[in-house]
This record gives structure tokens, sequence and C-alpha cells, in this order.
């Protein structure tokens, strides 16, 4: 089974000019992500037809949702105050300093793809806690690197660990893997 992995590099020293100003610097990339995440929900409908009948992921569709998921996880980093530099536009990093690998799986579990948001469940509560931790954790990190110019380790492990669960926990929701998400697994 196969999971997305996801890294971001932790750096104490932080810029506060560019924290400062953080929610301005990212709508270019939110109205992005948002767009081609639509994109992604119809086609991940397909997705679920085309398992449902073949058990195997069509790799096209899948290349075009991993290829969002690498975005969409490097945007959430940047707005998430986690680092400084300004992500690259499309899939492709730019010198930021984040890691994102995810290996294609073509057969699928078609028992698990047809139950799939009655399975995902669990996952979605718990979700819903940890984003709500992380986002307290994302507001005082960026207080503090506006105030001293450092980023708190604790807080950063916290909203990394977050990070990788949202990326695993949607990677199964759009069908890209039959492996249930964990927390900090």
């Amino acid at each position: 089974m196969t999971q997305a992995l996801f890294t971001i590099e932790y750096s104490e020293q932080r810029s506060r000019v560019s924290n400062l100003f953080r929610m301005i610097l990212i709508i270019p990339h939110m109205i992005l992500v948002q767009a081609w995440q639509y994109l992604v929900q119809v086609l991940t409908f397909f997705q679920w037809v085309i398992v449902l009948f073949t058990g195997k992921r069509n790799q096209g569709i899948w290349n075009l949702q991993n290829a969002w998921l690498g975005y969409a996880s490097r945007v959430w980093g940047y707005y998430s105050v986690m680092f400084d530099k300004w992500p690259n536009i499309g899939p492709e990093p730019k010198g930021e300093p984040t890691s994102y690998s995810f290996e294609y799986s073509e057969q699928a579990n078609r028992l698990t793809n047809f139950f799939r948001i009655i399975w995902l469940i669990p996952s979605l509560i718990i979700s819903i806690f940890v984003l709500i931790g992380a986002t307290v954790y994302t507001v005082l990190a960026w207080f503090a690197i506006v105030i001293t110019g450092r980023h708190p380790r604790g807080l950063f492990d916290f909203v990394m660990k977050t990070h990788q669960f949202i990326i695993r926990v949607q990677s199964c929701a759009m069908l890209m893997t039959d492996t249930r998400p964990k927390f900090g697994a």
C-alpha cells in the first residue's frame, strides 16, 4: 500500500515581514488551488466509477490528482506559516523547503472504493479536531514569528503532523490509495 509523503524543513529564524503579510501573499495560490480542486473533485467521481468496474486506477486521473495534491500541500504549508519562500505556481517546487512524493499503485480495492465515504468517517472526524488545533497553533506561530522572528519548534511539529494527516486523508478520499490514514504515522 502506498501513501503520500510530505515534509517541510524546519527553520527557527523566520521573516517577520513575509509572515506579517501572509494572508495577502497567499491569495493567488488559494484561487488556483481552489479552481484546480474543482476539476480534481469531478475527476474523482470518474475515478470512483473506473475503480468500481475495473478494480484499477486510471493513471492519467491519478497523475492530475497527484500534481494538485503536491501543489496544494506546498500552498497549505505556506499558508500556515511553515516556511517563508513564496511557492512556485504549479506542481513543481522551485526552492521551497518542502518534499512531496507519492507512488502510483494501479490496483484498487473495489469494496473500500464503493464504501469510501463511510470508510473515511472516523478519519474525517479526527480531521476536524486536528485542524482546529492546527489553526490555533498556526495563529500562535504567526504571532511568535511576527514578534520574535522565530518559529517555535513544538508549534511547527504539530502543524507538520496535521498537514501530513490531512494530505493522507485527501489522497484516500480521492481514491489515490487504499491505505487508511493515521495521525502521526
